[in-house]
């Protein structure tokens, strides 16, 4: 009999594979897939416990064409043989055998309706693979820490509908595929959560999150790194002419003492008063007024 692999070992391939591949290293993801295509006993408990079947499905659409085509393989043949385990289990189950009359009369009965009306996430509606693909990685990016799988497939559908009309211009682009990897990149950065839920609650529509610049989308945080880095060059940038000085004339705000150097800039029109850039020689705060 063949020996299967436990579900902590699918785990740490599927952690491998996503490695190899983040790292190019093509014949070590390839030796990983086959290790899982003979090792993975296909159950929908393993393929849900361990995710293995998500980890391979991320890969399906890498440049690697034998990577690629084993992805796929893989994907099909795992779900096929857990969509025969399900028909076999709903043939064999009591409600599916009991007669009309017993089944209305069941308390259960309720339910049936209630999972025949669940829709179904298909990513292969667009009719097209590399728009498939991009559906995918945009549902992946918006999925994290949610659990309404339905209104996220809903939003990732707009979004990628708003890529094709605004980016690409009806058609699939160089620049429709680069502004998905940008928003995608953008909205699962776990320093950015406040990006993810707003587009998920509606906040931020899909035709005004692919008209964003990276500036915008950015988090609070990043926008106040941003800004202390332009305050840091405008210091840095004196021209050969600002000469500094120190002074008494100025307190610093941070220690309140009055140990300062400093020096005058143009930064603005010529009309306008030049700015003064002054730095406490105690503490090194940094400030400036015009």
């Amino acid at each position: 009999m063949p020996s299967f692999l436990s579900n902590a070992e699918i785990k740490d391939l599927g952690k491998s594979l996503n490695t190899a591949i983040s790292e190019n290293r093509s014949k070590d993801a390839l030796k990983i897939l086959e290790d899982l295509q003979k090792g993975v006993k296909p159950t929908e408990e393993v393929i849900r416990a361990t995710k293995i079947g998500q980890a391979v499905a991320k890969i399906r659409s890498v440049d690697d064409k034998n990577i690629s085509q084993l992805a796929k393989d893989l994907v099909r043949t795992w779900k096929s043989k857990v969509d025969s385990q399900r028909e076999a289990k709903k043939k064999d189950s009591p409600i599916a055998s009991a007669s009309p009359s017993t089944a209305v009369a069941s308390p259960a009965t309720p339910a049936v309706p209630s999972s025949g009306n669940k829709t179904t996430l298909n990513f292969e509606v667009l009719n097209d693979r590399t728009r498939d693909a991009c559906l995918k990685l945009i549902f992946q990016s918006l999925e994290m820490n949610s659990s309404d799988s339905q209104l996220i497939y809903e939003r990732a559908m707009a979004i990628e509908a708003s890529v094709l009309k605004i980016v690409g211009k009806g058609q699939v682009t160089g620049d429709y595929r680069s502004k998905v990897r940008s928003l995608t990149l953008n909205l699962k950065d776990k320093k950015n959560p406040a990006l993810r839920a707003n587009v998920v609650s509606g906040s931020i529509s899909s035709d005004q999150l692919v008209t964003m610049s990276a500036e915008e989308m950015a988090s609070e945080e990043q926008k106040a790194e941003r800004n202390a880095l332009q305050m840091q060059n405008l210091f840095n940038a004196k021209g050969a002419e600002a000469q500094e000085a120190e002074t008494d004339a100025f307190e610093c705000g941070k220690c309140k003492k009055r140990k300062c150097r400093y020096y005058q800039k143009q930064t603005r029109s010529a009309d306008e008063p030049m700015t003064t850039f002054v730095q406490c020689t105690n503490c090194g705060n940094r400030w400036k007024f015009s």
